[in-house]
């Protein structure tokens, strides 16, 4: 076989995986913009419905699973950090791949990948999905590029001082996405590759989706609160630095067992007014009697099985039943930790919820639910 028979790595590429179509007409920047919204979702558009599907799938998958690695108790936060990394991955090879697809089934593979010369209108789309005002820079519209961009970064800045503010950055990317398409200075080549039907589709899923992107944080924090260990006292459960997640649910029933925050009352606050949440380990429940004697903590006369300890507690307490809605709170590191035995009983009211895990630093990732 003489080198001239030989096909290049390149066309060998192309000739398995995007299979030239005559008469293709598909944009391959209107890919690129599908892509964006889900991977897998301009292979679809391309006709390549195995790999769309896939991408999907997959992406799905390793987004779950990374979060599911991060967030629950028994989860390794360095899975779930890989699996982040992967899906980030996976969305940039599948936006490549969508523009590729489309660019290869037409006749002409010879022009512009990135349209400079002769300008596309859904690139002009795909700038504005970067940040908004990109677009009509594209398309030589300085002045409205400054307009949207300058307004989208005042937005941006200020919805962090104002939370009622979080939708008006999606509904000014929406705007200046339209914009840029319907601006677009070469009216012939805008209006065959796409009606306004598909224009307002897309225009309408880059609004839900940063609408549901700007709401996702908030919606995680109203679920999980992240704390630093300031203190000693839980040693050696807790390491001053740890990180640890707290749950929050209006439903959480403390158990025996459970390491919970909580709100310091007054008379927490007269002897330490700085603090402004403690962390504990729940002894007893309402209704149990409590006794400290001779090192050993009994709940209802039965001597707890404590491995978590760092000694045994040098004090006497008790006995004493515990009243109707609180709870008798202790530190691991029982001789060094101001908890119950010091300022009495803590009202179910005060509890901010059940600390589940320790995910910071990455060598101390452990799970805190007792089994």
């Amino acid at each position: 076989m003489t080198l001239t028979n030989k096909l290049s790595l390149k066309q060998l590429y192309k000739q398995a995986y995007f299979s030239p179509v005559k008469n293709f007409s598909k944009d391959p920047w209107l890919a690129v913009n599908l892509s964006m919204f889900f991977p897998g979702m301009g292979q679809l558009y391309a006709g390549k419905l195995s790999r769309g599907f896939l991408l999907i799938v997959l992406q799905i998958f390793v987004i779950f699973y990374a979060l599911e690695s991060i967030f629950s108790p028994q989860g390794k936060i360095m899975t779930g950090l890989i699996c982040l990394f992967l899906s980030v991955v996976i969305y940039g090879a599948s936006i490549l791949d969508a523009l590729l697809c489309v660019y290869y089934q037409q006749e002409d593979t010879t022009g512009e990948r990135i349209p400079r010369k002769n300008k596309n209108p859904w690139f002009a789309v795909f700038a504005s999905r970067i940040l908004p005002g990109l677009g009509q820079l594209y398309n030589q519209n300085v002045l409205w590029g400054m307009v949207f961009l300058s307004a989208f970064l005042i937005c941006w800045k200020l919805e962090g001082l104002f939370p009622s503010l979080l939708s008006i950055p999606p509904t000014l990317a929406a705007i200046a996405t339209y914009h840029a398409y319907i601006s677009f200075p070469y009216p012939n080549q805008r209006f065959h590759l796409s009606q306004r039907s598909l224009l307002a589709i897309i225009v309408g899923l880059i609004f839900a989706w940063g609408l549901i992107s700007s709401y996702i944080p908030i919606w995680i924090n109203q679920k999980i609160e992240l704390f630093i260990i300031p203190s000693e006292s839980m040693q050696p459960t807790l390491q001053v630095g740890d990180r640890v997640f707290v749950s929050k649910s209006k439903t959480y029933q403390p158990q025996r067992g459970d390491v919970v925050v909580f709100r310091p009352s007054d008379e927490i606050k007269a002897v330490d007014p700085k603090a402004e949440f403690y962390i504990k380990r729940l002894i007893g429940k309402p209704g149990d009697k409590v006794l400290i004697d001779h090192g050993i903590v009994s709940i209802n006369d039965q001597p707890l099985k404590e491995n978590y300890i760092a000694q045994p507690p040098n004090y006497q307490w008790g006995p004493a039943i515990i009243p109707s809605g609180q709870y008798f709170v202790l530190g691991d590191n029982r001789n060094n930790s101001f908890d119950s035995h010091a300022w009495g009983f803590l009202p179910k009211e005060d509890i901010f919820g059940q600390a589940y895990k320790i995910y910071w630093p990455m060598n101390r990732v452990k799970s805190l639910i007792r089994e």
